[in-house]
């Protein structure tokens, strides 16, 4: 299940159903915020599982398992999307398929690393393991603000790696990829013990968060890339606003223990789910969706709209949290959710219309999913 015609076409659907789960998800987390009714009840309940197991794991999973290029990879990311049907429907099996799902992206991220030995493919396993801890802790009963800490770090040191492994373009002295790893090992430690109920594990994860968003924009490539012009720019702009917001939740999360709700809770978590992942998935889409499932996505400068509203809507909802005005929290929520929506049509528009141009002109104009060079494209 390498590439041919029916393989495209099953990551064409698991993508398709996954967009589904995510605009119920997101349907939900606006019933969170008061602004409007959630179709279904579970979507307000479950919205971060929905998005955590249910969207990023299964589009995570389903990176990994073209990467990997081996038919049992692509368990995984069923796995994921099948725990989130499941928990849609009240299905009481729903969690323990997630942690399933974590597990088997932990397996096939094992087996990259030992196709190919490296930092960034050590700190993808890393990040799974966080990820099936908190997962774990989730599935014996642990209410998600116990193991969002968890969670959060593996998206983190998911993307972290992925950007680490465009440094063959633009080699990082060994004193920071050493630095890096020391950075990343004890974030992680720390990260599992928050889960525990530490308060001082979870301000020195923060601690340890800001000196990994200082690392990725003083050493990240796109720095660089920024400079150039049309998609490479994008990607930068993305990646880099990625980093800032990565700076907030760590001065966030380091200042006092995250507590199980509330404002500073939300900003925290927002910051890097939206500020971070959303802002990486919004810059790496036009690079990752052709290559995992074959779909085009040409450069337009409007998808430039997206990327402002999202990070508009952030700062807004950021200080109506930390200043307590709950009307510009909603107000940011709902741009936060329109521009998702912009994105998804800017880049239909772009489809039909054939804009702009697909990749980069120059070698490290911009990044390709991170997968070892012997996997398919």
């Amino acid at each position: 299940m390498s590439g041919g015609p029916r393989a495209i076409a099953g990551r064409r659907a698991l993508l398709a159903t996954t967009a589904a789960i995510a605009m119920l998800a997101l349907l939900g987390g606006l019933a969170r915020l008061g602004v409007m009714a959630a179709p279904v009840n579970v979507a307000v309940v479950a919205h971060g599982p929905l998005f955590v197991c249910g969207v990023f794991v299964t589009v995570i999973s389903l990176e990994r398992a073209v990467a990997l290029g081996q038919g049992w990879g692509y368990l995984g990311p069923a796995l994921a999307a099948g725990g989130a049907l499941m928990l849609i429907f009240g299905v009481a099996a729903a969690p323990w398929l997630m942690l399933a799902a974590s597990a088997w992206l932990g397996l096939v991220n094992a087996a990259i690393v030992r196709r190919q030995a490296a930092l960034f493919t050590a700190l993808m396993l890393w990040g799974s393991l966080l990820l099936v801890l908190g997962t774990l802790g989730w599935v014996a009963g642990r209410p998600v603000f116990a193991v969002v800490v968890p969670w959060l770090a593996f998206f983190i040191l998911t993307i972290l790696a992925e950007r680490l492994e465009l440094s063959r373009l633009a080699p990082t002295p060994p004193w920071a990829t050493r630095a890096l790893a020391a950075l990343a090992l004890l974030f992680g430690l720390t990260a599992g013990a928050a889960m525990a109920g530490s308060a001082a594990a979870a301000q020195a994860t923060g601690v340890l968060l800001v000196l990994l968003a200082l690392w990725q924009l003083r050493f990240d490539i796109a720095r660089r890339t920024l400079r150039r012009q049309g998609l490479p720019r994008f990607v930068a702009t993305g990646v880099l606003l990625g980093a800032l917001w990565l700076l907030v939740a760590g001065a966030l999360l380091a200042a006092g223990p995250l507590p199980p709700a509330g404002p500073r809770y939300d900003a925290v978590v927002h910051t890097v789910l939206v500020g971070f992942v959303l802002s990486m998935v919004f810059a790496h889409a036009p690079i990752i969706l052709p290559a995992v499932a074959r779909v085009e996505v040409p450069f337009h400068r409007a998808l430039y709209a997206a990327v402002l509203v999202l990070h508009a809507g952030l700062a807004l909802r950021i200080v109506g949290d930390l200043a307590g005005i709950v009307a510009w929290r909603q107000v940011g929520g709902v741009a936060n959710a329109l521009a998702l929506v912009l994105f998804a049509a800017t880049v239909i528009w772009a489809r039909r219309r054939g804009v702009g141009r697909l990749g980069p002109t120059r070698p490290g104009d911009s990044p390709r999913p991170a997968c070892p060079p012997t996997a398919p494209a």
